[in-house]
């Protein structure tokens, strides 16, 4: 008699593992609450479950969270079929992509879920996202052996996902890569993007720097201010730009990214603004401006994706020709580009 699938939980807080006082007020039910809630998950997988303390709204997770994650993962990899982590939505997609790239050589699913309504209410979504996840996590299929976020109907692989709604339970998706799997009566897999070839063992990085920033392009920036929101110890900067990488022809905007780029050696990755596309800085003479100087294409990367990469790779590449390089290749799957260099390997001093 074939075992039973084991499936650890990781519950770090969120909507989904709410439940509402006879006042109304929404207070956290800790895991235990919410295993409460869903008795027939036994049916699926067997699961136990760790939470990581303090539990807590998403927006209060960060940089440690992720690697204490990606540690704990690590620490108990070999134990498990797969994963599942129970997390506030408003987050989740940094944290998707903090783990693929924190988790190199990943075998096994690890799936993000979460709820848009607390999993004691009557109509919830939260049962079925977490049933699911356990089911697809549980599964064994070799196209879900990555970071994925499961909400609604789809699981999309994790790096690729943005959240597009504060209300409907269909609040996620992937605009350039189709989903790893449709669920309906019947789980379907389409086919997707393959990732990019993997060391054959897991192998955890716990290192991310967080000197990076994010700039969005708007019609009326100046050189002045652009230079006072760049003015800061940081490492890496995500300039989002219009189209396929414009920048407007501004008097001095250029100059003050070429300062920055040449004097203070600040690595800059350019990325759309828009929901679907690739960044080609070849195609247009305004692209073409910022090519010159040194900016680096994000091809059809996210914006927290990219700003997550940059983290990992500042932390974890010390020659900067390398991390220019990385910047530009497809790691985890992140992105659509010819193919690069695929395995880093981190700082023996970090």
């Amino acid at each position: 008699m074939s075992r039973s699938p084991l499936v650890h939980l990781i519950y770090t807080g969120g909507t989904l593992g709410m439940v509402r006082r006879p006042d109304g007020a929404l207070e956290p039910a800790g895991i235990a609450g919410v295993l409460a809630q869903v008795p027939e998950l036994s049916r699926v997988a067997t699961c136990d479950h760790f939470t990581l303390e303090p539990p807590r709204d998403s927006v209060d997770l960060g940089p440690a969270d992720w690697i204490a994650l990606a540690r704990h993962i690590g620490r108990h990899y070999d134990a498990y079929d797969g994963f599942v982590i129970l997390h506030g939505t408003d987050t989740m997609v940094y944290t998707a992509a903090a783990l693929s790239f924190l988790l190199e050589g990943l075998r096994k699913p690890v799936i993000l879920t979460g709820a848009q309504v607390p999993i004691g209410d009557v109509r919830t979504d939260a049962r079925n996202n977490l049933i699911t996840a356990v089911e697809l996590a549980a599964l064994g299929h070799p196209q879900l052996a990555q970071v994925g976020i499961y909400f609604g109907s789809h699981l999309l692989r994790g790096n690729r996902a943005v959240k597009t709604s504060i209300a409907a339970f269909d609040a996620f998706t992937s605009p350039d890569c189709p989903p790893l799997a449709v669920v309906g009566t019947e789980i379907t897999f389409p086919m997707v993007p393959p990732l990019p070839p993997q060391p054959p063992h897991l192998r955890v990085y716990e290192a991310l720097d967080s000197r990076v920033a994010l700039v969005k392009l708007f019609p009326g920036l100046t050189a002045d201010l652009l230079a006072h929101l760049i003015d800061a110890p940081i490492g890496g900067l995500v300039l989002e730009t219009f189209g396929s990488g414009n920048i407007p022809n501004t008097p001095g905007l250029i100059d003050v990214l070429a300062e920055a780029i040449h004097r203070r050696d600040l690595l800059v990755v350019a990325i759309t603004q828009q929901m679907q596309g690739c960044v080609r800085l070849e195609t247009y003479a305004a692209g073409r401006r910022l090519l010159a100087i040194g900016v680096l294409s994000g091809h059809d990367m996210r914006p927290h994706t990219a700003l997550v990469k940059l983290m990992f790779v500042l932390a974890n590449v010390p020659d900067r020709e390398a991390q220019r390089r990385l910047l530009t290749a497809d790691l985890r799957g992140e992105l659509t580009a010819p193919a690069g260099v695929l395995s880093v390997q981190p700082d023996a001093s970090a």
